[in-house]
């Protein structure tokens, strides 16, 4: 005969394991899109450098509209500039870059009222697994909580592109150099 501990030890485990199971499915299906983006390509003329890149939307319109629209607007209430740091200490400069370029620019639309936070409410992090689970859960990356994720090639990046989900502008880039270039041009974008 079971006893009622064992009942509730084993009802007990099988919450760890289903919240477990959640936690692991939404870590790495965080930034999962659905549909088919509208594309743009373009180059980006950086002094002798010339980056091909593609902007993407899956909230369709026009792609540095929809940018400046997830950033910039009356219900954003913070920002999570989202990053994993290298482990080759050489990269994580350009990371540095990129991420207090975009940082810069938000501060200069607090600046010119054209956004109605704080600077404190601007909030660069290491992405970690929790991190993860927030956005997939839907308690970041909203219209309200913005996330911009710079997928660098520590974390799986190989294009040079800006994607653009509802309340996620994810920023990958196939080196870290680029990264901050692309950071930059968020930067143009919400500085205007």
């Amino acid at each position: 005969m079971v006893s009622k501990n064992m009942k509730i030890v084993a009802v007990c485990a099988m919450v760890v394991v289903i919240i477990g199971a959640y936690c692991a499915y939404a870590s790495n299906h965080a930034f999962d899109a659905k549909g088919e983006p509208s594309t743009v390509s373009f180059e980006m003329n950086v002094g002798e450098k010339v980056l091909n890149t593609t902007l993407e939307t899956y909230v369709g319109g026009d792609p540095t509209r929809m940018i400046e629209f997830t950033l910039i607007n009356p219900n954003v209430e913070r920002i999570y500039i989202l990053f994993r740091a290298s482990e080759v200490e050489t990269d994580n400069p350009s990371l540095l870059k990129a991420s207090a370029s975009v940082g810069e620019g938000l501060g200069a639309a607090i600046g010119k009222r054209r956004l109605n936070i704080t600077p404190e409410n601007i909030l660069p992090r290491e992405i970690s697994w929790f991190h993860r689970v927030l956005i997939y859960s839907g308690f970041m990356g909203t219209e309200s909580e913005p996330v911009i994720y710079f997928k660098t090639p520590n974390v799986g990046g190989t294009e040079d592109r800006i994607i653009v989900m509802n309340g996620i502008i994810i920023i990958e880039s196939s080196t870290f150099e680029n990264s901050y270039l692309l950071g930059s041009f968020i930067r143009q974008l919400v500085m205007k």
